[in-house]
């Protein structure tokens, strides 16, 4: 079931569909706007079932809980949590309503798309590799956006084509980018969870 969100600065719509109906999703997600901020992780568990899903978890529980610390000590508190277990791939962002800005990290394989006003995609490109507790170097980085800008964070059971990306940044609201993709992904036999938005 696709959610919707309507916030004062950011609208979002989310869905997640498991590789097996009945069984756990690999993929876990956060997000949450407070007067100053929104902020999103969307991680996915190594390999599939109840251990991918406790590893995505604990990382979502960890930006839940710090959700007010910047990106780059948010990817340490996930990697420190993800010890002992398989291990996740994730991407944290953070949108700073005051300077207009949106911060990023990710490491592996879940993507993040931000669609301006003129039409230019920007594609935050995470570092390969996954987290496990051992020690990592974060490359976090920055992005001026403006009002309207579009954004869409999602797991690899989502394939997108370069159409699919431009009518998902092309869409009137997230609830449509949402409605569209839900469609366009019924077949993809994976665990998948996408969040797309738009700062209003």
């Amino acid at each position: 079931m696709i959610e919707n969100y309507v916030h004062h600065h950011v609208d979002w719509s989310t869905f997640q569909r498991s590789k097996v109906e009945g069984q756990c999703n690999g993929d876990s997600y956060f997000a949450k706007e407070t007067d100053d901020y929104f902020i999103c992780v969307v991680a996915d568990g190594l390999g599939s079932g109840q251990g991918a899903h406790e590893a995505s978890t604990k990382t979502v529980q960890v930006v839940e809980e710090h959700h007010d610390k910047d990106v780059h000590t948010l990817m340490k508190l996930c990697n420190q949590s993800l010890q002992y277990t398989r291990g996740a791939v994730l991407t944290i962002f953070k949108v700073h309503f005051q300077k207009n800005l949106l911060e990023y990290c990710g490491v592996g394989n879940i993507r993040l798309i931000i669609g301006l006003p003129s039409g230019k995609m920007i594609h935050a490109i995470p570092k390969s590799g996954f987290l496990s507790g051992k020690p990592v170097k974060f490359d976090v980085r920055e992005i001026q956006y403006q009002a309207e800008s579009m954004f869409i964070a999602y797991s690899d059971g989502v394939e997108l084509s370069s159409p699919d990306k431009r009518n998902v940044m092309r869409s009137r609201n997230p609830r449509v980018a949402a409605s569209y993709l839900r469609q366009k992904c019924s077949a993809v036999a994976d665990d998948m969870t996408f969040v797309i938005g738009k700062v209003t």
